[in-house]
């Protein structure tokens, strides 16, 4: 299984959701690897320094990333990977391989006008699939509790008859202190707090494959 994090816009949480699910998959003893195909690099640096044992390659081309996968999903069960901020071949070659596409995004004006450029990859690449695949979920992140703009979002997003998770990412500290770790490996409050977004939203974006795979929802292996 291909999983791709992917927006046109940078700053939405891509990296930081990429990484969090490669390690959050793989504390649950799923063999997960991380393709980074953005030239930046976070991702991969992220996990890299979080845990060692994750394979990681990184291609920034269409026919690397191509050959990436093909060779990583004879070998583990989930690819993650985490796509540029932008609308270039890179972007479009791996949204075009995913089976399931997710696509952060933060509640403002600018993040939907930039969304909708993301949506015509995954468009596309449904069309081609023959409706198949990639299947698409739209996340929103870095909300606020109460916060009136998503939910006008939310509105505006049914419009585009695009889903929804129903889970978001709070605009918490945790997230932004976890950049060589993950939160659900953290113990302050603020990580507890974090952590239980992580854990709702992948829940929800993966029951379905956690069952397949034979794994309990709540079972988390790491150290």
């Amino acid at each position: 299984m291909l999983i791709v994090l992917t927006n046109t816009k940078g700053g939405v949480g891509k990296s930081t959701l990429a990484a969090h699910l490669v390690l959050w998959l793989h504390d649950r003893r799923v063999r997960v690897a991380l393709l980074d195909t953005d030239e930046q690099q976070t991702a991969a640096r992220w996990v890299r320094g979080a845990e060692p044992a994750v394979e990681i390659v990184v291609a920034t081309d269409v026919e690397s990333i191509r050959k990436a996968k093909n060779e990583l999903t004879q070998r583990v069960d989930v690819v993650v990977a985490d796509s540029p901020g932008s609308g270039g071949e890179a972007s479009h070659s791996i949204t075009m391989l995913a089976d399931l596409a997710i696509v952060p995004l933060q509640p403002s004006k600018p993040d939907i006008r930039a969304v909708k450029d993301a949506l015509k990859f995954v468009s596309l690449a449904r069309e081609m699939s023959g409706g198949s695949k990639p299947d698409v979920r739209i996340v929103l992140t870095f909300t606020a509790k109460g916060d009136i703009q998503s939910r006008r979002l939310r509105d505006e997003l049914a419009a585009l008859d695009v889903p929804v998770a129903r889970s978001e990412i709070r605009r918490l500290n945790a997230f932004r202190d976890s950049c060589d770790s993950a939160v659900h490996r953290m113990s302050s409050r603020d990580a507890v707090q974090a952590a239980h977004d992580i854990e709702t939203l992948f829940s929800e974006l993966l029951g379905e494959h956690l069952s397949r795979w034979k794994l309990p929802n709540k079972e988390v292996v790491h150290g």
